[in-house]
């Protein structure tokens, strides 16, 4: 029999022709060739399923042969009692069990029922049977015979399960590697519909910002700008003059404020509080930088009598040229840092009031509305390149999902059809 499959598996390799089938026809070709290894394999079962039918109907009417009054001499010794009583009705039992099934018409089911039929066989055999081939070796001797024979089909069928197995599963690698590819397929199209649209996207922003670009450039240019420009300018100037005038005043600042630290250790020596808190406050106030509040001035003039009498008495010695240029005496000194704050607080004055005209002012609004609207433009293009990143190292993961798809279905139709059959439409080595 195993030669009669070996010559039906290699009469169909003889009977196949060189073709062409597309991938679109594969699931088809798989379907009929699914059918074809089946129908196979059940076409290879018939004989072996009438011989293993025929062993078990025969083994079950043998085991009406053990123990029958004739099958052994008289007197029985008692062993021999022993075992007829104890082993043969256990090992009938088991045997009578094992043979007992009703069998499936599906080949796999069946190739496992008679496997299982022919180890419990066995197992009865070689446990409670050990002994019965000395008492009745003829019915043993047909019972082994009998169970060789079904085991020589179940190799048979050994083969052919095999065979159809790795057919079966090469189809289903197939079908798994055509899912794959059409899933590749299936959201690659997906992506380039995304990606189809996000060009589109990027396309209208950029115009978008393009004319933007130019409605902006002409509104610089225009009258209204220009004067507003012009202002700007001038108001950059302010701002310098003013920085300029504030780094006067802070010079001011910390040359007295070595002064005004000494001043502060004479009155905490000599305890007079109010002078201490006068002092203490200026020194705060100067180390904090706060200029513009009008306290801070009120603070110098209250606390230049304490500080002149102090230079006067050499309590406070003038150490370098900037604290004698400051300190010449009470009216230059307020002159000076009252002059420095007031010029300051001006500037200051003027910028702000400049700053407030010139943010409100159209051309201005006008000019910043331009940018934002450029700005989130160029936004949204970056954040399109960066989806539109993601996206392409998608396709790529996807194209080369679907080549190894593809070459996992070259290689296994190959083996199916002996490289026979030239696959259509589909990408992949040997397509």
């Amino acid at each position: 029999m195993f030669k009669r499959i070996t010559e039906l598996f290699k009469s169909k390799k003889t009977e196949s022709k060189s073709s062409t089938t597309s991938f679109a026809d594969l699931p088809a070709w798989l379907d009929t060739e699914e059918q074809t290894c089946v129908s196979l394999r059940s076409e290879q079962f018939i004989d072996s399923r009438e011989v293993i039918e025929k062993a078990r109907q025969d083994i079950l009417q043998l085991l009406g042969e053990f123990g029958k009054e004739d099958s052994t001499p008289e007197p029985m010794h008692p062993k021999v009692e022993q075992v007829n009583r104890h082993n043969l009705p256990q090992f009938k039992h088991k045997v009578e069990d094992a043979l007992d099934v009703e069998f499936s018409d599906d080949d796999e089911t069946y190739y496992q029922q008679v496997a299982e039929l022919i180890n419990c066989c066995f197992k009865a055999y070689r446990g409670p049977g050990r002994y019965l081939h000395h008492l009745y070796a003829d019915e043993v001797k047909v019972f082994r015979q009998l169970m060789d024979q079904i085991g020589k089909e179940l190799n048979l069928l050994t083969e052919a399960i095999k065979n159809s197995r790795i057919r079966l599963a090469s189809i289903e690698a197939v079908r798994e590697g055509i899912k794959q590819v059409q899933d590749a397929e299936d959201e690659l199209a997906e992506v380039n519909t995304i990606r189809k649209e996000m060009d589109e996207k990027r396309s209208e922003r950029l115009k978008r910002k393009d004319d933007l670009s130019r409605d902006r450039d002409t509104h610089a240019s225009s009258h209204e700008y220009r004067e507003y420009a012009d202002a700007m300018a001038a108001f950059e100037d302010e701002k310098r003059r003013t920085l300029e005038l504030f780094e006067t005043l802070d010079a001011l600042v910390r040359t007295a404020l070595p002064i005004w630290r000494r001043a502060l250790r004479i009155v905490q020596d000599e305890k007079r509080k109010g002078e201490e808190k006068h002092l203490d406050s200026l020194i705060q106030m100067a180390v904090l930088q706060q200029y513009a509040d009008p306290e801070f001035v009120h603070l110098v003039k209250s606390t230049s009598e304490e500080i002149f009498k102090s230079i006067a008495n050499d309590s406070i010695p003038l150490k370098n040229s900037f604290e004698k240029s400051l300190f010449v005496n009470a009216d230059s000194y307020m002159d000076q840092m009252t002059g420095s704050v007031v010029l300051w607080r001006n500037g200051e004055e003027k910028c702000q009031h400049d700053r407030d005209i010139l943010s409100s002012h159209t051309a201005a609004e006008k000019y910043s509305s331009f940018e934002i609207a450029i700005l989130d433009l160029e936004r949204e293009i970056k954040h399109i390149d960066e989806e539109s990143g993601k996206l392409e190292g998608r396709v790529h993961h996807l194209e080369r999902e679907k080549e190894k798809a593809a070459s996992i279905i070259n290689d296994e139709m190959k083996e199916l059809s002996g490289g026979e059959i030239i696959i259509e439409g589909i990408s992949g080595e040997g397509a």
